[in-house]
Order: structure tokens, then C-alpha cells, then sequence
């Protein structure tokens, strides 16, 4: 999933299942930063004793595939945070244990999901720590949601679980589909790690696709439309009974669905040039596929539902804004390299220090402390 489900939609859940507005913003934001916090080196503030923040890496930036070919990096960011398997790992059931995300569905057996579960842990925080509860639920509805976008794929190098062959998108327009030679070739130079084989295919709200797997079955045909329907759905309903913070009048799923569906659907490829087809640009270029022209119909259809806007806040994503109101100076740090991290002067603070260990970067990064460990602690 992309920033217009991420961000756009989850915040238009909870704002529906009755979070006020403020509440709703602060858990579509930690929702999609999770995609975007690329931070992974310590970094030193410029306060007395010079103290270093460790921050927890939930995403690497565009191309980064070296830093994710290691188990470290798969068992650390992949698998807690994008493709959390179906259950916890139980040792009276290691035989039937699977890194294989599933579709957090509902109680299977009488057990809830993996998925479930951590969302239930993250809402179990205590309201009065306000902030950190909202951002353990964002980046927990993260998860959550990925485990429809990401269903069949796992968060570990490993071919069985992720080689993607033959894959064709549809067009709606013509009713048929496309079989995407060239891009074929070159997804399956990149790792089996997640859906790297499927490019963004998986993620693409409106694409209807299919692809040969080695799991069963093995010719596979998604229609992510319904499929990222029914995660706003079991999104909605888990949001609904949450306890609030001077919550609002929850809006009827029925209300939603329609504009909801619509938006999913408004997506279009874009005709791509054979030179670009035979280059990693292709890779690119489907990830991008009009994303912001789609998040804007997103704040077309439901800013309305933010308004007035509550301080500090809107229904606009910057992926550098928690960053920046943490932090005094360059926070563009997506694409350094080790030298560059190694060489950062210490940051100056945005505001006091109280203001710093109070801020909304700094509990997005404790919430995904807890959710890694969380994770790790019901793994092998």
C-alpha cells in the first residue's frame, strides 16, 4: 500500500470510527511514516552531554536493496513492520508455523491473527500516555493493512514464498490484460525478499493483476480494489469500539464505502516508453504511478471531514513535518550514505528539550520500539 491508504484513507477511518480530528491525523500520519522513517544511525543532540537518539528504522528509501539483503535488516524492519506472518510462533506448533502473510481476517480457530493481535497490544496502551498510544496504533494499522497488500508474499529472503513469474496487469479499459514482458525480466533480477519480484504491483490501490507463484495456487489473480476495500472495512470495525480521547460521532461505514471504492478505483497507468520498460526506471515508474494526483482526490473528497483544521495539523502529508518539529536543521536524511550519518554535526532541538521527549517523532519511534519487540518476542 502507498501513501493514499496509508495516510489518506486511515486517517478518514479513524476519523469515521470517531477519533476528533486531531487524534485521527496524529494515527494516519504514524500510519504512513512507517514507509518513510529511513533514520538508522544515532543521532547526537545538541544539549548538555551530548546525548544520541536511537531511532528505529522502519523503512529503507527507494532502491536501497543492499541494505536489505541481510536477516538482520529482514528481521528488523521487513517482517515486524510490512509482512507480519499469519500467527505468532507457538512451540507446540512449530511445524505448522509460517513467515507467510495472510489477510488479518478474523479468529481462525478461535485465535486471532498475528495482526490482531499487535493491534489489540498497541490500543492497550494507557490514554493517559495520549501521543505514544496514537502512534502505536498507527504504526500498528500499518501492519495491519499491509497484511492484505502484502498477503502470499513473506518479510524474508527465501524463493518459495517469494518468486513472482509471468505477471500481467488488467486494463479496465479494455477489458484485457497485459502481459509485462519486459518488466518481468526485470523484476526477477531483484531479491525474493517481500514483493520485490512483483515490483509495486501489490501495493497499487487500483490494480487488478496476476502473477505465477510457487505456493498454491499457483496462477494468483488479485483485484487490489476489493482487496484494500476489505482492509478499510476490518480497519474501520477494530477502530470502532477503541476507546477515545473526547471522541466524535462516528460516521456509518455505509456512508464511506461508496467514495471510498470510487477512490481506489480512480488509479490509471500511464503509458511507459520501451527505453524506460528495459531499465530499473520501469521500477520506478509503476511505484510512482500518479500517486499524487490520487492523494489529492483523497483531500478533495473527505478534507471537508478535517475542517477547521486543528492546530498544528492538516489533512496533507510531509513526510519531514514530525521530523522538523522535533529537530532544528537537515532532516532530509532518506538517501545519506553511512559516510554522511557518520560525518552529521550534532542536531540542534526545534524547541526545549522537554519538547523534544514529548514530540510526536520521538513517540513514533518508542511505538516502534515496542511493536518490534512485540513482534520478535512471538517469532522463532
Amino acid at each position: 500500500m502507498q501513501k493514499d491508504f496509508h495516510y489518506y484513507c486511515i486517517a478518514v477511518l479513524a476519523k469515521a470510527a470517531g477519533f476528533n480530528k486531531k487524534d485521527a491525523l496524529i494515527i494516519g500520519y504514524a500510519s504512513q511514516y512507517v514507509d518513510d522513517a529511513t533514520e538508522s544511525e544515532l543521532i547526537r543532540l545538541e544539549v548538555p552531554g551530548l546525548i544520541k537518539f536511537d531511532p528505529v528504522r522502519t523503512a529503507y528509501a527507494g532502491l536501497d536493496l543492499a541494505g536489505s539483503l541481510t536477516w538482520s535488516a529482514q528481521k528488523r524492519v521487513f517482517i515486524p513492520f510490512h509482512f507480519i506472518p499469519a500467527k505468532p510462533f507457538s512451540p507446540k506448533e512449530s511445524n505448522t508455523f509460517s513467515f507467510v502473510t495472510q489477510p488479518a481476517t478474523g479468529e481462525q480457530n478461535g485465535a486471532k491473527s498475528f495482526a490482531e493481535l499487535l493491534l489489540d497490544e498497541a490500543a492497550s496502551e494507557p490514554q493517559r500516555h495520549r501521543w505514544r498510544r496514537l502512534c502505536r496504533i498507527g504504526v500498528a494499522l500499518h501492519t495491519y493493512a499491509d497484511t492484505w497488500a502484502h498477503q502470499r508474499f513473506s518479510g524474508r529472503h527465501n524463493r518459495e514464498e517469494n518468486d513472482v513469474e509471468n505477471i500481467h496487469v488488467y486494463h479496465r479499459d479494455t477489458d484485457k490484460y497485459e502481459h509485462l514482458k519486459l518488466e518481468n525480466l526485470i523484476l526477477d533480477a531483484l531479491p525474493q525478499i517481500g514483493h520485490a519480484e512483483a515490483g509495486f504491483f501489490p501495493d497499487l490501490a487500483f490494480q487488478k493483476w496476476k502473477y505465477d507463484s510457487r505456493q498454491a495456487p499457483p496462477v494468483v489473480e488479485r483485484d487490489n480494489v476489493e482487496q484494500f476495500l476489505k482492509a478499510a472495512q476490518a480497519i474501520y470495525d477494530a477502530l470502532l469500539p477503541m476507546k477515545k480521547t473526547r471522541p466524535d460521532e462516528p460516521i456509518p461505514w455505509q456512508e464511506i464505502a461508496p467514495d471510498i471504492r470510487q477512490l481506489f478505483e480512480g488509479g490509471h497507468i500511464i503509458k511507459v516508453e520501451t527505453t524506460d520498460r528495459l531499465t530499473m526506471r520501469a521500477y520506478r515508474h509503476y511505484h510512482k504511478l500518479d500517486l499524487g494526483e490520487r492523494c489529492q482526490k483523497w483531500q478533495d473528497k473527505f478534507d471537508h471531514l478535517f475542517r477547521p483544521y486543528p492546530a498544528g495539523h492538516s489533512y496533507n502529508y510531509d513526510h519531514l513535518k514530525w521530523r522538523n518539529e522535533a529537530l532544528k536543521g537537515d532532516t532530509a536524511w532518506d538517501s545519506w550514505s553511512r559516510r554522511e550519518w557518520d560525518q552529521m554535526r550534532p542536531m540542534k532541538l526545534a524547541g526545549s528539550e522537554a519538547e523534544f521527549w514529548n514530540s510526536l517523532w520521538v513517540h513514533f519511534h518508542r511505538a516502534t520500539l515496542r511493536q518490534r519487540h512485540f513482534v520478535l518476542e512471538n517469532m522463532p
